[in-house]
């Protein structure tokens, strides 16, 4: 594990009562506000999910002589958020978590998730206790294998401890074919290359473009993540011919664009046009003047 800097450290014993104090102190924490949004819901579900799992098994469940108290604790690093967790179990517990857990990890993805709609859309039975659902999300939300490891204590029982690094989020690409009535897209951050291009008259103009707008409110908390420093960003605008529908969508675009750079990111747009369209070159300077965007427009040769 990196060294990172622990934003939440708990150890006793873990009621439903106080599961919402201590996940009042999670949301508190500097660290943990400095997350990225999409980040900070996942590590905030998988600590739900171990804090009620705690709970669940470690109420009263456990007598004898040996007494471990519950701990949760979570750590920020560079790329990842680090969680590891105990309590104490039955031995009865141990031979399911175990049984759980080796069949969740051995799953990839696209099994997992198909593992997930099978169990959550069945009826479940009280004995399963939620049939591993929790440490199913806990998989799926964290991006990597739960690593957990069981002691043995006198009288049958079991310190059950697990380890979770959590990806942090990095923006995800969005492609969509061209078409001949839609344009191809192409937002690639991890790449840096940015470029819509085509005849845009999709039927469906509206779920067309919403689904770059939503890409681009993602995009914009992610910019946030990066840092006014960032490399400078590029939106290239390749159009043949658009619809007045479309126009209506690609300046909402215009105008995200244009509240980012005001923000101060470094974003630039340019405008490309045939030399003999002057259509389209006016169309772009419209675009820039309403939305209020510096647009650096490039004429091709037809």
């Amino acid at each position: 594990m990196e060294s990172g800097k622990f934003f939440f450290t708990y150890k006793g014993p873990v009621t439903y009562e106080k599961i919402d104090r201590l996940l009042g102190e999670i949301k508190k924490s500097p660290e943990f506000r400095d997350l990225d949004k999409t980040t900070g819901k996942r590590v905030y579900a998988i600590l739900v999910e171990i804090l009620e799992n705690i709970a669940k098994h470690s109420a009263g469940e456990i007598t004898g002589t040996v007494s471990v108290k519950p701990y949760v604790y979570a750590e920020a690093g560079s790329d990842k958020i680090f969680i590891s967790s105990g309590n104490m179990v039955s031995g009865e517990q141990k031979s399911i978590l175990q049984g759980q857990l080796d069949l969740i990890n051995h799953l990839d993805t696209p099994e997992l998730k198909l593992f997930y709609e099978d169990k959550i859309n069945r009826k479940v039975k009280k004995q399963e206790q939620g049939a591993g659902l929790g440490f199913i999300l806990i998989r799926l939300k964290s991006g990597n294998r739960i690593s957990f490891s069981f002691t043995e204590y006198p009288g049958n029982q079991f310190s059950f401890n697990m380890e979770i690094a959590v990806n942090k989020y990095f923006m995800r690409k969005l492609a969509i074919e061209r078409t001949s009535s839609s344009p191809g897209v192409l937002l690639d951050p991890e790449n840096n290359v940015f470029e819509i291009e085509g005849e845009s008259r999709p039927a469906d103009v509206s779920g067309f473009y919403n689904e770059i707008l939503k890409w681009f409110d993602d995009f914009s908390l992610y910019l946030t993540q990066e840092g006014k420093e960032a490399k400078q960003k590029v939106f290239n605008f390749h159009f043949v011919y658009f619809n007045s529908s479309s126009a209506k969508y690609i300046l909402d675009l215009c105008k995200l664009i244009a509240a980012s750079r005001v923000k101060g990111f470094d974003i630039i747009v340019k405008w490309y046009y045939e030399s003999d369209d002057i259509d389209m070159l006016e169309a772009g300077r419209e675009m820039s003047k309403i939305a209020k965007l510096p647009f650096e427009f490039v004429r091709e040769e037809s």
